[in-house]
């Protein structure tokens, strides 16, 4: 072969072996960085998993003893508990801060660390009583009395089709006057408002009401289940025989959880501060000729002051709605035919709440207040009354210290639950329909003191990753 011809052939074969070797070189770059991404993405999952175990720890821990076991868990506040666990080959390790918000939300920030990959949650955590796991929990008895009486338990939100755990809590027992009442009862039609997180009454979006289910009662112990005038003890099957719609087995325990106490001085500063009303007491002062409703800018009233409302209000003169939390020194009694709506707020009172005679009380709510508590009836007289033909509906919680009665004709709507700690009678459905669609967010209501040696359940109200 030619001298010349054979440089051409060698200066081709380097070439080839150039780009080959920087093809080979490319590709390994290359394998090298989906590796190095690949294990960084990894870690970064890890990370995030370690970060979230730390929150389901503190959970664990609020609602236990601390760690250690030397005190309650739900004392436990720790800025800076580090604990190592394992992922998969790795080693990560969580810290968790705790820290307490002034509506009694706990802050808890964790921080999860894999292979130098650090990342951040934080969860919105209030603790609240496990009597607030029921729909319907009463301290004594819950009685279904007179045909056509109809209650209705179900759950409210998407994707928690297995709450309420419980229907109906109750202390003492529940009688069933008659037969002829129902419960959860899937043959008897009925109707439900928009809840917190539903679109509005005239949307192109209806109300979605889930088809009742059997009822999972609680009972604590020495309670009984009763049936007829006069009465006479029954059990699951008996009752299931007659038409009531039971699961198989009546859940008994000890003794039921204590039912929380409405701090007063929380919710009298919420009301003080809420100026949202000041427009309509200045109406209602001028219309009435009082100077002090005149100039009165905050929610908190006396008896007296809010009677003056209502009064100013029954005639006409302005749309009968407030905003925001109110607080009633004294007895809240609307008359035939009033309506009064209180809206992103609460009504609460030192004495009872008494709807008569065909009157409306609506209290609702937003996602952005969804937490708050709709009505508290507070003192040693705060009885719950709806009479004949009046309508009670409420977005969150329905607390009573004394009974909750409700008679002939009218209806209560509730998206929350109800909380009642008489005695001697906790609920009574007389004649009347009941709707309770149960929402989880009424364990994270602000205000309610739970007793020290009263267990507590974590709940989580918001959840976010932070940068």
């Amino acid at each position: 072969m030619p001298r010349q011809e054979a440089g051409m052939v060698l200066l081709v074969v380097l070439m080839i072996l150039l780009v080959v070797s920087g093809s080979s070189a490319s590709f390994i770059w290359f394998m090298n960085q989906q590796q190095t991404r690949a294990g960084l993405r990894f870690r970064s999952a890890a990370a995030l998993a370690v970060a979230e175990a730390g929150v389901y720890r503190v959970l664990s821990i609020l609602e236990t003893v601390a760690p250690g076991g030397r005190s309650p868990g739900r004392a436990w506040r720790d800025s800076a508990y580090a604990e190592a666990m394992s992922v998969g080959p790795l080693e990560g390790r969580f810290t968790v801060s705790l820290t307490d918000e002034a509506d009694g939300a706990i802050i808890v920030t964790s921080a999860g660390q894999v292979g130098g990959v650090t990342r951040r949650v934080r969860a919105r955590v209030y603790l609240a009583s496990p009597a607030l796991l029921a729909a319907l929990y009463g301290a004594s008895e819950v009685r279904l009395e007179r045909p056509p009486a109809a209650t209705f338990l179900l759950p409210y939100g998407a994707g928690i089709g297995d709450r309420p755990w419980i229907h109906v809590a109750a202390g003492t027992g529940i009688w069933f006057a008659t037969p002829s009442v129902s419960i959860n009862d899937p043959s008897v039609s009925f109707g439900a408002r928009p809840g917190p997180v539903d679109a509005p009454e005239g949307v192109n979006s209806a109300t979605a009401v889930p088809r009742p289910g059997p009822v999972r009662l609680l009972l604590a112990r020495g309670a009984e289940l009763t049936l007829d005038q006069p009465r006479h003890r029954v059990d699951v099957q008996q009752l299931r025989a007659m038409g009531v719609y039971l699961e198989g087995v009546v859940l008994r325990t000890e003794a039921l959880p204590r039912v929380p106490e409405v701090d007063r001085a929380y919710y009298q500063t919420l009301a003080a501060a809420n100026t949202r009303n000041a427009t309509l007491n200045e109406a209602a002062g001028r219309y009435l000729g009082d100077a002090d409703l005149t100039s009165k800018r905050d929610s908190l009233y006396t008896q007296r002051e809010f009677e003056q409302l209502r009064a100013y209000l029954q005639a006409g003169l302005a749309r009968p709605r407030f905003e925001g939390v109110l607080y009633v020194k004294g007895v809240v009694e609307l008359f035939g035919g009033q309506q009064v709506e209180i809206a992103d707020g609460s009504l609460v009172t030192e004495s009872g709440v008494h709807l008569n005679l065909g009157a409306t009380l609506e209290i609702t709510h937003s996602p952005a207040t969804r937490t708050l508590p709709g009505l508290l009836v507070t003192g040693i007289i705060g009885t719950l009354i709806v009479t004949e033909g009046a309508r009670l509906q409420v977005h969150g919680l329905v607390y009573a210290s004394r009974a909750f009665d409700v008679n002939d004709g009218a209806r209560v709507d509730i998206v929350g639950a109800v909380l009642d700690n008489d005695g001697e009678l906790s609920f009574r459905n007389h004649a009347a329909t009941v709707v309770i669609r149960y929402d989880p967010a009424v364990l994270g209501t602000p205000g309610l003191r739970i007793p020290q040696d009263s267990p507590v359940v974590a709940w989580v109200a918001g959840w976010e990753e932070l940068p």
